[in-house]
């Protein structure tokens, strides 16, 4: 009769916020394992829209806030061993589904805190492709969308890795030749931990009609915390010494076609 008159009362177990749904521009962070501790399942965090990603100052580290405690959540999926695993992955991923479509995909750099070479631009047929298979993973049915967030976040979710699932990160990351489908390009947009989190980095890529571009690279520490650092503008030094061979290199072509 107790429990009857709590559950009448509002005073039931509490459950997990439903998390919000996914929006043009939002940027996903995944991790999910190849084997062992945890591999049965993908983590999901929405990281907020590209925006504050690309507005940053030039040269710049920030610390992401609103996300929880995302270091708990990794160690309660993949193990208190999570950030020297060679086999937890980690990627960036998200699009812009309107007007003529534009994806965002990281590429983890060969030299950490050295921006590394960037995706190749692609048809706007090869990015809607891609960013069909990128919303199936964020609204599609077994997706992002609708589920409960874990207990120390309300932006990050986990999803079970159905092998042959399109709504799966994992099966999106680990089928095929290239993540995301076959028009993306990407060959593997993931890095790991096999050098601990101090060995890996990531570059955040925005694909679109314009082109390739980067703001700069995420990087994540030993407690979860994850961090975004601009790529520096060149100096005005760096600057005047590339006009001047620019400058030399005009005089050269036009004494040689004298």
């Amino acid at each position: 009769m107790t429990a009857l008159a709590a559950v009448a009362l509002g005073f039931g177990p509490a459950r997990a916020a439903i998390v919000a749904t996914p929006v043009d521009n939002d940027i996903f962070l995944g991790i999910h394992a190849t084997g062992g501790t945890g591999s049965s399942v993908s983590y999901l965090v929405n990281l907020g829209q590209y925006s504050q990603f690309a507005s940053q100052a030039s040269g710049t580290t920030v610390s992401l806030s609103g996300l929880g405690d995302i270091g708990t959540d990794l160690v309660a999926t993949f193990g208190a061993n999570w950030n020297t695993r060679a086999d937890v992955k980690w990627g960036i991923f998200g699009r812009d589904n309107s007007g003529t479509v534009s994806l965002f995909s990281s590429r983890e750099e060969q030299n950490v805190g050295t921006p590394g070479p960037a995706w190749a631009a692609i048809s706007l047929t090869r990015r809607q492709n891609t960013s069909s298979s990128v919303g199936t993973v964020l609204l599609g049915i077994n997706g992002y969308n609708g589920r409960e967030s874990t207990p120390n976040s309300t932006v990050a979710v986990l999803q079970d890795n159905g092998s042959s699932s399109t709504a799966s990160y994992n099966y999106q990351v680990v089928t095929g030749a290239s993540d995301f489908g076959t028009t993306s390009g990407w060959s593997n947009i993931e890095g790991d931990f096999g050098g601990g989190t101090s060995g890996t980095a990531l570059d955040l890529f925005k694909i679109s009609a314009s082109g390739v571009t980067t703001p700069g690279f995420f990087t994540i520490a030993n407690s979860g915390g994850l961090s975004f650092t601009t790529i520096p503008e060149p100096s005005a030094g760096l600057l005047g010494a590339a006009g001047v061979v620019l400058l030399l290199t005009n005089r050269r072509r036009r004494l040689a076609s004298i």
